[in-house]
């Protein structure tokens, strides 16, 4: 396969997981603003999880990335990262049922309002940052396999 064309199927995927995180994150605040009671908070939360979860992701996805040598081995490790995606936003429903429920549990235990929204955040941030992880990896993986194909290296990656 001609590199122009390796180089904008990488774009489109890259255009898609992107598109799929904001997605998220609309799903996300709605879902969230249910448990929090105010979308404020929910909105918050989910700032901070998914600033968190990319650094996170760019930072061990761009250490494994490094220790790759094959462009096959590039691409299985994106299309690992898609289905990571794909297969947690089919149990989102039920993660945040879980949230719900754990919620009702431990209410009790915290009576001040500050450690309610702590609780809050703190299952938010735990059920949320596996999958920000994972779109934290797609720039590290798609930058280094970019580069690596040699040809206009800093256009395709400004492309990014």
């Amino acid at each position: 396969m001609k590199n122009s064309k390796l180089t904008l199927i990488i774009l489109i995927l890259f255009f898609f997981s992107g598109l799929a995180s904001l997605i998220y994150e609309v799903i996300w605040a709605r879902k969230l603003g249910l448990v929090f009671g105010t979308t404020s908070y929910a909105i918050s939360t989910i700032l901070a999880v998914f600033m968190a979860g990319l650094a996170l992701g760019s930072f061990l996805f761009g250490r494994v990335v490094d220790k790759l040598k094959e462009p096959k081995n590039f691409l299985f490790l994106i299309g690992l990262l898609g289905i990571g995606e794909g297969t947690y936003a089919i149990f989102t429903p039920s993660i945040f049922k879980l949230i719900e429920k754990l919620q009702l549990i431990l209410v009790g235990e915290f009576t001040s309002p500050l450690n309610l929204n702590l609780l809050r955040f703190s299952l938010s941030f735990l059920a949320l940052i596996l999958p920000t992880t994972l779109c934290g990896g797609t720039l590290p993986v798609l930058s280094k396999f970019l580069i690596r194909l040699k040809e206009e290296v800093g256009k395709k990656f400004a492309l990014l």
